[in-house]
């Protein structure tokens, strides 16, 4: 009998060491929202951009991961339109998924980007599946939007960075005239 309740305890504790020490399937972007900071996107990518061209050994093509994301809260006017995603983007979001987490799936949540524009710049950005869904109820065209956006990396080839920024998130602003 004595050896079966210790039996019975130590399985119900390797159980819970096992519970506690197994990655939850949660995006690395959701874990905290505090972590994304205001900014603009063109600051991202001026700062990333001159990292990037700085480390080039030669001018060959060649991704580059960012170690931080830069995590940003970025406003942004929601245009209203998508498109399949960029293949060269979708390749940079497996990648870094294989690279950061061991598990290159998360690509598999990101089908579409959409066009948003900052100033004057338009920027196409790859969104979560799950949090697009939600864009034809709560957005309209033309609506100001905050995104939480990362930088996750970019392609560099012929002088040109493809930049990967993943949307996790976003919070449509009011409306003038809606109440």
């Amino acid at each position: 009998m004595r050896l079966s309740r210790q039996s019975r305890t130590i399985r119900r504790a390797t159980i819970v060491a096992l519970l506690l020490a197994s990655p939850v399937r949660t995006s690395l972007a959701q874990s905290t929202w505090d972590r994304y900071k205001p900014g603009m996107l063109a600051a991202v990518t001026s700062d990333a951009n001159s990292m990037i061209r700085g480390a080039l050994i030669d001018k060959s093509p060649s991704q580059h991961f960012m170690g931080d994301q830069r995590a940003t809260l970025a406003k942004v006017i929601y245009k209203g339109d998508s498109r399949p995603i960029d293949p060269i983007r979708h390749r940079l979001i497996a990648e870094w998924g294989m690279s950061h987490m061991r598990d290159s799936s998360i690509a598999a949540d990101f089908h579409r980007e959409y066009l948003f524009q900052e100033g004057e710049k338009l920027l196409w950005l790859p969104v979560q599946d799950t949090v697009a869904t939600f864009f034809p109820k709560e957005l309209r065209r033309g609506q100001p939007v905050s995104l939480y956006v990362m930088l996750i990396g970019g392609y560099y080839a012929d002088g040109v960075i493809t930049w990967a920024f993943i949307v996790n998130e976003f919070k449509g602003e009011p409306v003038a005239g809606s109440s």
